[in-house]
């Protein structure tokens, strides 16, 4: 495929100037109406807004005829600028064939309004330019767009620098902005906005804000990218369909790009799920520590109402060991037990009395019987 490079004129109409050194437009040729000075290569052109023509110093109401024409050699780079004698040639050429094939006496001016080069493969070393035109006629001309490009095709073929020419629509020198408009086609065409841009008090061929929803009540706003406007989620949102949603838990930024919160809220979730393992871990070891028993730790009294059997237990008192009173040589009952009226909670001895206890006002006291 081919590269493309554009220039492009305002669509106006067009008046020349003969050559004059430094800036042409320094001294305002064009007056002070609604003519703007173009500098061409020590020439000037007045351009008149979309459905004019100029002529004796003001702007003029006509009927505009738009064509593309394409030329038969091969040109340079330098055509693309306004400003070089390449363009200047082919400018004069161009005014030159229409000026001579539309020799009407309601026709007034060509236009140039875009030159459009494209260069084929570096070995062939080709290129084709295309020039969008407007040729301007008077307002009650009869002339029809059809008329006057039949004409001009006929004039092309014996043209030594022109090799084709055909008509094109209005909204081709019209020119809206194709990236933030629509071009509705009519005589004198409409740029509507595409979706998500609007006008403002200064706009004609483009939309240079955005629409009316991008706005902070529905989380966004609208930047300038490369001279578009763009509408935007505010930071800390995200679009979902046509609207703009909060971020996520563990998500922040523009477009809720950032994870960062993310990466901390799962680190702290292990974490915690690690020291819980232990906490629960120490208590599980805990409770099974207290719940195993030293069997050197035994209970040194006997609860009341008791088992008969205390085999295990042993008392706080232990006994006396002695072969005295009794059949079993070593062995000796307690001393220390009584008869009392709650001896049914205390263990019977298996042991003859061989001695009474006696209470005196100075405490007891152990007497023979």
């Amino acid at each position: 495929m081919g590269n493309t490079t554009t220039t492009t004129v305002t669509p106006a109409a067009t008046t020349t100037a003969q050559p004059s050194a430094g800036d042409p437009c320094s001294s305002n040729p064009c007056g002070e109406n609604l003519a703007k000075c173009i500098a061409l290569h020590n020439h000037y052109v007045c351009q008149c807004p979309y459905g004019f023509y100029y002529s004796n110093g003001t702007c003029h109401a006509g009927k505009i005829f738009p064509g593309i024409v394409i030329l038969k050699h091969d040109y340079s780079k330098d055509i693309e600028a306004v400003n070089s004698t390449l363009y200047l040639e082919m400018f004069q050429n161009i005014t030159n064939f229409f000026n001579k094939t539309l020799n009407f006496t309601d026709f007034r001016q060509t236009i140039i309004v875009e030159v459009s080069v494209t260069t084929g493969n570096a070995r062939s070393g080709s290129s084709v330019v295309n020039i969008t035109v407007m040729n301007i006629f008077t307002e009650n001309t009869n002339q029809t767009l059809e008329s006057v490009t039949e004409r001009v095709m006929e004039a092309a073929k014996d043209s030594g620098f022109m090799d084709q020419y055909s008509s094109t629509t209005y909204c081709a020198v019209f020119q809206c902005d194709t990236e933030t408009t629509d071009c509705q086609e009519s005589t004198f065409p409409q740029c509507t906005c595409k979706e998500n841009y609007s006008k403002t008090n200064w706009d004609d061929r483009s939309c240079s804000d955005c629409s009316s929803d991008c706005s902070a009540q529905n989380n966004k706003y609208c930047a300038r990218e490369n001279g578009v406007p763009k509408c935007h989620c505010m930071t800390n949102f995200k679009e979902e369909g046509n609207k703009c949603v909060s971020c996520p838990v563990g998500y922040s930024g523009q477009d809720c790009k950032n994870n960062s919160e993310l990466i901390l809220i799962i680190l702290g979730t292990v974490f915690g799920a690690i020291i819980l393992s232990l906490v629960v871990a120490v208590s599980i070891v805990s409770i099974r520590a207290k719940r195993s028993q030293d069997p050197e730790k035994k209970s040194l009294i006997k609860p009341k109402y008791s088992s008969p059997d205390t085999s295990n237990e042993t008392k706080i008192f232990p006994r006396v060991q002695t072969t005295s009173g009794h059949a079993n040589p070593g062995y000796q009952p307690n001393p220390y037990e009584a008869h009392s009226s709650n001896r049914s909670n205390f263990l019977d001895g298996d042991y003859d009395d061989g001695y009474e206890i006696t209470r005196e006002p100075e405490g007891f006291r152990m007497q023979r019987r």
